[in-house]
């Protein structure tokens, strides 16, 4: 994995939770040192400060990003809404349950010592559909930061269990790099593609004399094969023009970029009052914790 996933990683979780403004105030009560309860505070006023700014851009971005049709969407960064869909041929399940779903991820938590600790964890990345009025869209969901209503919780003897899912008919958002992917774009070697079908006429030997041995001698000389390798050259430049006439499809995924990718179940507004809500709750806890380290300074 790489440096930037690594860190990207942990500052995600870090947006939308107080872990560690309650790291921090454990430290309190476990700290005795002065200059240990001061790393304590600058700690908190850092990863507050970062968790703020990436919860503004994804405000910034979810509200000044404009929503665009699948058909006539831009390539690169897009915003996208429509109806979810399993690939009909490929379905997904859910981890525990077995429901039909199109995303998945869970986590499996073991209680010892009256403390549950996690023992299993992980997500799906299999792709699904994205439907609007005007296309559909392949939504690869690999990397995603996934907002979701469909969370249950359930426990049974010593473990619990946790599992959040996106639904077929969901009315999804996304933000993401969008890219087509047409037929013309496939790479076609039509020297490549004469030696196979060549190659796949002389298996047929019956068959290539039929069609090629003009003087009916039983065999095939320089300026038949010559015939022969015109006539192949002739129908592999018809099949390539029949695959570049193929319609392609739509595809959208995480960004290279590092911009956010964001698919989420909850409409545009209440995305962004949880938006508004982080940030607001990171800006006041980097007040504090600046307030608390210029106190521990004086000390």
């Amino acid at each position: 994995m790489e440096l930037q996933a690594l860190l990207r990683a942990p500052l995600r979780r870090a947006v939308y939770s107080p872990a560690p403004q309650l790291l921090a105030l454990f430290a309190t009560r476990w700290f005795h040192d002065t200059r240990l309860l001061t790393w304590a505070a600058a700690f908190l006023a850092l990863v507050s400060l970062l968790a703020w700014v990436a919860v503004y851009a994804r405000l910034r971005i979810a509200s000044d990003t404009a929503s665009s049709r699948i058909a006539s969407a831009a390539q690169g960064y897009v915003e996208l809404s429509g109806s979810a869909e399993q690939h009909a041929s490929s379905p997904t399940f859910s981890k525990f349950r077995g429901l039909p779903c199109l995303w998945f991820k869970y986590q499996v938590e073991e209680k010892s010592n009256d403390a549950w600790r996690i023992v299993d964890r992980g997500v799906s990345d299999s792709t699904f559909l994205l439907r609007d009025a005007t296309g559909v869209c392949i939504i690869d969901p690999e990397g995603a930061e996934v907002h979701t209503a469909h969370k249950e919780v359930w426990s049974t003897a010593d473990h619990r269990y946790t599992e959040y899912l996106l639904l077929p008919k969901d009315t999804l958002f996304v933000l993401g790099a969008f890219v087509t992917i047409n037929s013309a774009d496939t790479l076609l070697d039509p020297r490549h593609d004469t030696g196979e079908l060549l190659a796949e006429w002389k298996l047929n030997r019956p068959r290539l004399l039929e069609r090629f041995d003009l003087n009916k001698d039983g065999d095939i000389d320089d300026q038949e094969w010559r015939l022969a390798r015109a006539q192949a050259k002739r129908e592999v430049a018809k099949q390539h023009r029949e695959i570049r006439a193929e319609p392609g499809f739509h595809l959208l995924h995480a960004p290279t970029d590092g911009r956010p990718f964001l698919i989420s179940n909850r409409s545009q507004e209440k995305l962004l009052r949880r938006f508004k809500f982080w940030g607001m709750f990171h800006v006041a806890a980097f007040v504090c914790a600046c307030a608390w380290w210029g106190y521990l300074l004086q000390r």
